[in-house]
């Protein structure tokens, strides 16, 4: 697969609402599912001081697959191919939203009304936090900004 290059771009909300969001990259890295993997992976970076700012991984058929974003992914990048690791870039949008019932749902119908697929999408926020922030990655992550900007 080609690397695509992205720039990091926030996107303004047209209407005043409890949401923002911000297009930026997450970089893909799948490696031999093996104990210690994500360690072996992040352990370069930590080195490197460059923080992991949202991830997910994942298992299948003897494989990992870790999605990162971090506070400087073109360093991340460079670091991690060193280490001999493929690395695949692509664009996410950033939802920041209120941690509600019912908002992703509201979100994930927006986005399938707007004939807008998701890939793969990861999040954490605690219970009693009152924002969470929400990674899309999608067929037009532009668009995704836009409906996700307008979700009350």
């Amino acid at each position: 697969m080609a690397v695509k290059k992205t720039t990091t771009k926030k996107v303004s909300p047209k209407k005043a609402t409890s949401s923002k969001t911000t297009i930026a990259s997450e970089l893909i890295i799948v490696t031999t599912n093996k104990l210690g993997a994500f360690a072996r992976l992040s352990e370069p970076l930590t080195k490197k001081k460059i923080n992991i700012e949202c991830y997910t991984g994942y298992e299948w058929g003897g494989e990992s697959a870790f999605r990162l974003i971090t506070d400087n992914n073109v360093k991340a990048a460079k670091v991690l191919r060193a280490e001999g690791y493929f690395v695949e870039e692509n664009p996410v949008c950033l939802w920041q939203t209120a941690n509600t019932p019912g908002k992703v749902a509201k979100a994930t119908v927006a986005l399938e009304n707007a004939n807008i697929n998701t890939y793969c999408t990861y999040t954490a926020a605690y219970p009693t936090v009152k924002n969470g922030t929400i990674a899309f990655n999608t067929s037009d992550v532009m668009r995704t900004a836009e409906i996700l900007n307008n979700v009350k």
